[in-house]
């Protein structure tokens, strides 16, 4: 009986232990975060907190961040905001008034290295035109479409503004984002991901969402810890592989495709005339540019159906079509695919290295 109680006082305990840290949480977490911001900034927790969710355009970066302790792919590195949210070199600060913005994916923000080592950032020191990285993570033409004409929309004034389309977009674009009339991006089967309920968690209860993490992590490490591999050839995530296949693809409808490859580039190019027509309208030109992953080098053709599709596509409407595929293909049938792999992308990944975005810099310095 004795044992009973003393459960029953402990659970009791636990419970308005709980409950109490969870009202914390929610009135408070929020302050407690910002005032221990500096400290966050040295965890990989910081990348939780910086990247955050905008009401038009899906997600953006934070202002004015300094991030030194972002991790890559074989060490850390540091990641800045200016005062817009856009990549930039550290302690930035700029007005509205651009003459060079690049558009893409992660692999226009530059992950994983710094500004300064990304095509962007060379671009820009080299040139010294006045530039805008609008890139970031899991973007693609919807949200181009939608963050260009927000921007313009706030009084932003860009000169020229280059696309870089990802192989990834298709993916992402026709699997995640819906867009509507007023161009603004929801993510695809909300209600099956249960966004609003994670979404709420994660605003009003900042805290535990710290918490979560650490333990998620700890489980990660432990599960990972005695993985090696001394594979030579590049070993690739099932999601990442499923992203790039669609190029070389002899089935026009992929199993883990929401939709077939002709009628996702059909809404895909839709949205991207789109783009080119607000951009017209505001006498921006408008320049595109396709580059390989390393499944492309490895299994497609240099006239990859990423290439075929938007050369057409810029026929009309492009100041210029910017094809790396031609660099990368002939480096590897220079040499071979291992070699032009490990030269110019990180292990195991398909994002360019330093080395890789020295390429794309060089061709965009001598285009502009």
């Amino acid at each position: 009986m004795i044992i009973f109680k003393t459960l029953y006082s402990s659970l009791k305990i636990l419970i308005i232990t709980f409950i109490l840290t969870l009202l914390i949480d929610f009135f408070l977490g929020e302050k407690i975060l910002n005032k221990f911001d500096t400290f966050f900034s040295k965890s990989q927790f910081y990348e939780r907190l910086i990247r955050i969710d905008h009401p038009i355009y899906h997600h953006t970066l934070r202002k004015n961040v300094k991030y030194s302790n972002n991790v890559s792919f074989t060490e850390t590195y540091e990641l800045c905001t200016n005062n817009h949210g856009f990549k930039s070199k550290c302690n930035q600060v700029d007005n509205k008034n651009y003459e060079f913005a690049f558009i893409g994916d992660s692999f226009t923000e530059g992950t994983p290295i710094e500004y300064e080592d990304s095509f962007v950032g060379l671009f820009e020191e080299k040139t010294g035109y006045k530039t805008a990285n609008l890139g970031i993570v899991s973007y693609s033409p919807k949200i181009y479409l939608s963050k260009i004409n927000f921007l313009l929309k706030e009084g932003f004034k860009f000169d020229h503004v280059v696309v870089f389309i990802d192989i990834s977009d298709f993916y992402d674009d026709t699997n995640f984002y819906s867009i509507d009339d007023e161009l603004i991006i929801t993510e695809k089967y909300s209600k099956e991901k249960n966004l609003k309920r994670r979404k709420f968690l994660r605003r009003h209860f900042p805290l535990t969402n710290f918490y979560m993490f650490v333990i998620k992590k700890y489980k990660f490490k432990k599960e990972n810890n005695n993985k090696v591999e001394d594979n030579k050839l590049p070993v690739f995530t099932k999601k990442v592989n499923l992203k790039a296949k669609w190029t070389y693809s002899k089935k026009d409808e992929l199993e883990g495709y929401d939709i077939g490859i002709k009628e996702g580039h059909k809404l895909m190019t839709r949205h991207m005339a789109q783009l080119h027509e607000i951009l017209n309208k505001n006498n921006i030109k408008m320049s595109l540019a396709v580059y390989p992953w390393p499944h492309q080098l490895n299994n497609d053709i240099e006239n990859s159906l990423q290439v075929t599709i938007w050369k057409e596509f810029c026929e009309s409407r492009c100041e210029n079509f910017i094809n790396y595929f031609t660099i990368f293909f002939n480096d590897m049938n220079n040499s071979s695919f291992l070699d032009t792999y490990n030269k110019f992308y990180f292990k195991n990944d398909p994002h360019f290295n330093k080395s890789g975005h020295k390429i794309l810099a060089k061709k965009l310095i001598e285009i502009f």
